[in-house]
């Protein structure tokens, strides 16, 4: 997953604050562990340089644009709001950078468990017909299992670089965001250490994944009885009845209390209650 921190240019960019950015990463012993979770590709001191970077550059960007222009022309003392508002959006900003890796760790991990299980059972077929383990990986790979083909090709490189299948199974498995995938990877390398079969072990992580996914759709399924009576309140109790006590209040002081415009803005409300409304049940929805 590219992203600007992969960027060269970025990095050159950001390559001055590296000082700082190394005496401030002792503020988070976790950012590595973290960094290395959510697949990205470089240290903890070149990513908080980054930060630091971008961080710099909002703040230049926001205080040219909000700032600048009230100065020249009405003064300092009229900017103060935009001074806040500019050291705001900075304040954001780091704050977003600084925990994105925990935010793609939580994607990731929900990309990897919802084809884990479909993978499992493959794996599982493959190394029960006696087709060896790096060839299982590479037919994995070349399978549409999204993030999962992504790991398994991974895989790949790493034992063509020269390193042995089961050292490169027993790091990523260490890295990885997926509880499951963990599992399955040790599960495997414990069976080739070991000898023994790994497809009971398999068949049992699938089973659990399996219920754990049925457990989140039972859940999402009881929030939405509750969603549900919260939409109808929002959208059409409190809407008819709001307007209809706008109307009986005004009619006691001669219609001052409501005018085309009021019903303007309870419309525009209402649009944008209903779209926020619907987003965020839309994200809660399980991604099995």
């Amino acid at each position: 997953m590219a992203s600007i921190f992969e960027s060269n240019l970025i990095k050159t960019m950001a390559a001055p604050f590296r000082v700082p950015a190394n005496r401030f990463s002792v503020v988070f012993p976790n950012l590595e562990w973290d960094l290395k979770k959510a697949g990205f590709v470089i240290d903890v001191t070149q990513y908080l340089a980054i930060i630091i970077y971008i961080t710099l550059v909002i703040f230049i960007l926001s205080t040219f644009i909000l700032v600048v222009p009230i100065i020249l022309i009405s003064g300092i003392n009229k900017a103060i709001m935009n001074i806040a508002l500019s050291l705001f959006i900075t304040a954001t900003g780091f704050i977003y950078l600084l925990f994105l890796p925990k935010s793609r760790i939580a994607k990731r991990r929900n990309l990897i468990d919802k084809d884990l299980e479909y993978m499992l059972k493959d794996i599982r077929i493959q190394l029960s017909s006696g087709v060896p383990l790096f060839d299982t990986m590479v037919n994995v790979a070349r399978g549409q299992y999204g993030e999962c083909s992504n790991i398994a090709s991974g895989i790949i490189q790493e034992v063509h670089s020269g390193r042995a299948i089961v050292e490169v199974l027993d790091n990523v498995g260490m890295w990885s965001p997926s509880e499951y995938l963990r599992k399955v990877l040790w599960q495997i390398v414990n069976a080739v250490k070991s000898g023994s079969d790994v497809g009971h072990a398999l068949d049992a992580i699938a089973d659990d994944i399996r219920a754990d996914k049925e457990a989140k759709i039972k859940s999402y399924g009881q929030e939405l009885n509750l969603w549900s009576l919260l939409y109808m309140i929002g959208t059409i109790v409190m809407p008819s009845m709001g307007v209809t006590l706008l109307v009986i209040l005004s009619s006691f002081f001669g219609g001052a209390y409501i005018n085309e415009s009021i019903l303007w803005i309870i419309l525009i409300g209402l649009m944008l209650f209903q779209t926020a409304f619907l987003l965020y049940v839309k994200s809660r929805r399980p991604n099995v």
